[in-house]
């Protein structure tokens, strides 16, 4: 009901209206999370001045030894917990962050709780979890209150609620983790948005490939084949190669928003075969090298 409410508004409403209302639907939803998500004034520049890498589920970081980073400020995303080599990553005594997107349609309430309840199998109770709600009803912590999962201390949630398009004007309290931030497009743009929150000076993105439009089948999106989450998601959606370029073109806005306004921060690409060019590109190799030469 409510995408064809959505759909029915955006054939009646000007696409600037539209924006704003759906603004104001977020400012308004927020009201129900605004004490759970003030709890993220903790967060706030715990980390200043440090590194942490950002662990993504593109292909490329199947190229990748990622066992050095176990020794490192780590946030594993969305689907991660199926990496061959998580349970070593998430080891160490750095801390260590685990964040998923806002959930959405077409996945039915069945699928999100089979996905929520493998992936509180698979992750430490020490690991810090970071929840997205959104106006989206049937949330994240709808789902974990009804069927009482993922009953831990370490977890923090955020809400998005700023719609983006090119007339959006940029904002500090937009990304700032107490307030309704961006709704972004993927979960690796929020992640980069709790990392400048948390004061991070460098932040390094691995997996973050953003080049679905050069892929033709949709198992080959990922490091991994399928998921619970994640079956056959595209097709379901009727997604087509125009909605691809369309859901990459949102993506580059979201990152260049933040590489012309988060100055503080120095964010490096280390995905071999990322198409996002607004940060500088990097090995994670030659990282671990001039480490190891500075020791």
């Amino acid at each position: 009901m409510g995408i064809v409410l959505n759909n029915f508004l955006k054939s009646l409403i000007p696409p600037i209206l539209l924006i704003k209302l759906f603004r104001l639907r977020g400012y308004v939803q927020f009201w129900e999370f605004k004490k759970l998500v003030a709890k993220n004034v903790k967060l706030k520049d715990i980390h200043k001045g440090e590194r942490c890498f950002l662990l993504g589920s593109g292909p490329s970081i199947k190229k990748e030894n990622l066992l050095s980073l176990k020794g490192e400020i780590v946030f594993a995303l969305n689907n991660f917990y199926v990496h061959k080599d998580f349970a070593e990553i998430m080891s160490g005594n750095k801390p260590k962050y685990y964040m998923t997107a806002p959930i959405h349609p077409p996945q039915t309430d069945d699928e999100w709780l089979m996905w929520f309840k493998d992936m509180e199998s698979k992750i430490p109770k020490d690991v810090n979890m970071l929840f997205g709600l959104s106006a989206y009803k049937k949330n994240i912590k709808y789902i974990f209150d009804k069927y009482e999962i993922f009953k831990r201390e370490k977890i923090n949630w955020y809400f998005s609620g700023i719609s983006l398009d090119k007339s959006y004007k940029f904002k500090k309290r937009h990304i700032d983790l107490v307030n309704p931030i961006w709704s972004a497009s993927t979960v690796s743009t929020y992640a980069i948005l709790a990392a400048i929150y948390m004061g991070f000076s460098e932040i390094y993105l691995l997996g973050v490939d953003h080049n679905y439009i050069c892929i033709d089948v949709e198992s080959n999106f990922r490091f991994y084949k399928s998921s619970i989450h994640q079956n056959n998601e595209m097709s379901r959606i009727k997604n087509v190669k125009s909605d691809l370029l369309l859901n990459t073109a949102q993506t580059f806005f979201e990152k260049e928003l933040i590489q012309k306004n988060c100055k503080n921060q120095k964010i490096y690409n280390c995905s071999q075969r990322s198409l996002l060019d607004m940060f500088k590109k990097i090995k994670l190799k030659d990282i671990i090298k001039l480490d190891e030469n500075f020791k």
